[in-house]
């Protein structure tokens, strides 16, 4: 019986393998398909191509298909029908094969050409922080083409840096990291040596950072897009030590394929550098970040397991949370 089983059990891990290989292997293939197409296929053309991919990818039964309806479902409610959450949740795939061709097709462009492609909110207040010499910490979610933000602020002489983690696939590893370099701009695994990310910080740059997502990484319990979700933290500690001025820069595309950048400043409370000032920081930047979700909802990235980790969990009773200290 156990032989039978442990056999059942090493089968099943080999599909799952197989399937994320075969997943990993289509979204490759659709990255080198852009990085060959992006020079000689027009703008409109290619949208209108990646966006029709994006749809019919979003017709194979995948678990990430059923996790996006699932937390449309959770935020939403009873706001939407069952086929509006079906609509919602493929306009959710379209967007992303959109914003995979710009992600490539912005970067190769420079600030003239780019100006005419992406709109900001007045960037005044992010320069007056940058010339203070002291670093900067911009916060930016999976929203819209989040991609081209580096690039883009890179083109309006912004020298910046960015963490990430390392994807389990080492091929589209490999192209993100590539995206996501060039003038102006160093990319980081969030393994790398520390003093290398303190040099950078001390030479005041922008530093770039994505805080939308449920990740192995030190955290709090903050609200967002309503609910009680595990939030990275440490950036945000950081920023409290070191008086770093902190800004939640996010991007959506709007009419006629503009894409929009807006920034918000984040006044953090560092008064006392407590956990209860560090978790009402982050709500706030949840907040931030859930204002450009919810104007654009089809723009996120519902499929990831935002809220898989609860306060409850045995192993995370000790971690802050906004509600157990508004309760005290």
């Amino acid at each position: 019986m156990a032989v039978v089983v442990y056999c059942a059990q090493t089968a099943g891990t080999t599909i799952n393998n197989l399937i994320r290989q075969f997943k990993n292997d289509v979204v490759y293939t659709i990255v080198l398909l852009v990085a060959a197409l992006w020079p000689v296929f027009p703008r409109r053309p290619g949208l209108a191509l990646f966006g029709f991919l994006g749809g019919l990818f979003y017709l194979l039964p995948t678990k990430d298909r059923r996790w996006c309806k699932e937390h449309l479902r959770l935020v939403f409610g009873s706001q939407l029908t069952e086929r509006e959450i079906g609509r919602r949740a493929r306009g959710v795939y379209v967007n992303l094969g959109k914003n995979l061709f710009d992600a490539l097709y912005l970067s190769q462009k420079d600030k003239a050409q780019l100006d005419k492609m992406v709109h900001s909110d007045d960037l005044s207040p992010v320069w007056d922080a940058y010339n203070r010499k002291q670093g900067v910490l911009t916060i930016t979610a999976h929203t819209g083409c989040f991609e081209m933000l580096l690039h883009y602020f890179a083109t309006q002489g912004f020298a910046c840096f960015a963490i990430g983690r390392e994807l389990y696939d080492r091929r589209i590893d490999e192209l993100v990291k590539r995206q996501r370099s060039g003038e102006n701009i160093v990319y980081l695994h969030r393994t790398e040596n520390l003093r290398k990310f303190l040099k950078l910080l001390s030479e005041g740059r922008l530093f770039g950072v994505l805080l939308d997502q449920d990740t192995n990484v030190d955290g709090v319990f903050a609200h967002f897009l309503g609910l009680l979700a595990y939030t990275p933290s440490a950036t945000v500690k950081l920023a409290m030590r070191r008086n770093l001025p902190v800004f939640v820069i996010t991007t959506a595309r709007d009419t006629g394929d503009i894409h929009r950048v807006f920034v918000r400043k984040i006044a953090l409370e560092t008064e006392q550098g407590s956990d209860a000032e560090l978790v009402r920081n982050v709500e706030k930047i949840n907040t931030a970040i859930g204002e450009t979700i919810m104007a654009y909802p089809e723009q996120w990235v519902w499929m990831h397991k935002r809220w898989r980790r609860k306060p409850s969990d045995p192993e995370y009773r000790n971690t802050p949370n906004i509600e157990a200290m508004l309760d005290k």
